[in-house]
C-alpha cells in the first residue's frame, strides 16, 4: 500500500522558521537607526555647547538654555590648549536586548575667544 505524498503545511512551517530571523533583523535595523539618530543629536548639541562655553557664557545660562537637550545625557567639560571641549554621552538600549547597552559619546571643541 502506497501513502499519498502531500505538501500541506509546508508553507506554514517555512514561515514559522523564517519569521523570528526576519523580526530579529528588523529589530536590529531599527535599533541601529535609532542609535545613529541619537549620535547626530549628540554631535549637534555638543557643538552648540562647546561654542557657548568658548564665548565665555556663564554655566547658569548654558544650563538654562540647553536644559531640555542635556536631559538624560552626561556632560563633561575640558580644555585642550586653546580649545574648549565638551563631551556629551548617553547609553542606548536595543529593544528586546535588555542586557545589551551601547554607550554613545561625542566630543566637540571650539576655539576660546579672546586668545
Amino acid at each position: 500500500m502506497r501513502l499519498p505524498i502531500s505538501d500541506r503545511g509546508a508553507v506554514t512551517a517555512e514561515f514559522v522558521v523564517v519569521l523570528p530571523a526576519v523580526l530579529m533583523i528588523l529589530a536590529i535595523s531599527i535599533g541601529s537607526m535609532t542609535a545613529q539618530l541619537e549620535r547626530l543629536k549628540l554631535v549637534s548639541i555638543a557643538g552648540m555647547i562647546a561654542r557657548a562655553v568658548a564665548r565665555d557664557e556663564s554655566p547658569e545660562m548654558i544650563n538654562s538654555v540647553f536644559a531640555r537637550q542635556i536631559e538624560g545625557r552626561d556632560l563633561k567639560f575640558f580644555n585642550r590648549e586653546l580649545m574648549t571641549c565638551v563631551e556629551l554621552s548617553r547609553s542606548v538600549n536595543f529593544a528586546g536586548l535588555a542586557n545589551f547597552g551601547l554607550r554613545l559619546a561625542e566630543t566637540q571643541c571650539a576655539r576660546k575667544l579672546g586668545l
